[in-house]
C-alpha cells in the first residue's frame, strides 16, 4: 500500500486534472494509489475515480455509462464524511441528484444534458482527515 505520501500525491494529481478537465487522466492517475491499497477505507478514491469517469462517459456521449457510474460513485464517497482525506465533496453531493435525474432523462432519450463538473477542492483546515 502507498504511504499516505503517496496518496496525496496521487490525490494532488487528481485534483490537478479534474479542474482542468482532464477526467481521464485525473481517474488514471488516482487509481494507480487505489488498486495498490488494500486498505477498506478507500472507497472514496473508488468514488473520486468512478465520479471523474461518469463525467468521462458524459463527455463521450455514453448515457448509460454515465449515469451507472454517477450512482457508484455517490455510493462511495456517502461512505466518508466531510473532510475525508482532507477533501471538500460537499459541491458534489449537492450536484449528484440533479446530474443523476438530467443522465436518467437522457437514458431515456432526452437530449444529452450540460454536466458542469462540480468543484473538488482541499477541505480548510482543520477539517476530519482519517
Amino acid at each position: 500500500m502507498p504511504g499516505a505520501a503517496g496518496i496525496d500525491d496521487a490525490l494532488t494529481g487528481f485534483l490537478d486534472h479534474y479542474a482542468a478537465g482532464r477526467f481521464f487522466d485525473a481517474h488514471e492517475v488516482l487509481e494507480g494509489a487505489w488498486r495498490r491499497s488494500d486498505d477498506p477505507g478507500m472507497r472514496l478514491l473508488q468514488g473520486l475515480i468512478q465520479w471523474a469517469v461518469a463525467l468521462e462517459h458524459h463527455r463521450r456521449g455514453n448515457a448509460h455509462g454515465a449515469r451507472a457510474l454517477l450512482d457508484r460513485a455517490v455510493a462511495n464517497l456517502a461512505a466518508g464524511p466531510p473532510g475525508s482525506m482532507g477533501l471538500d465533496l460537499s459541491a458534489c453531493r449537492a450536484a449528484a441528484p440533479g446530474m443523476h435525474r438530467a443522465l436518467a432523462a437522457w437514458e431515456e432519450g432526452a437530449e444529452r444534458p450540460r454536466m458542469d463538473a462540480p468543484p473538488i477542492v482541499r477541505a480548510p483546515a482543520g477539517a476530519a482527515r482519517p
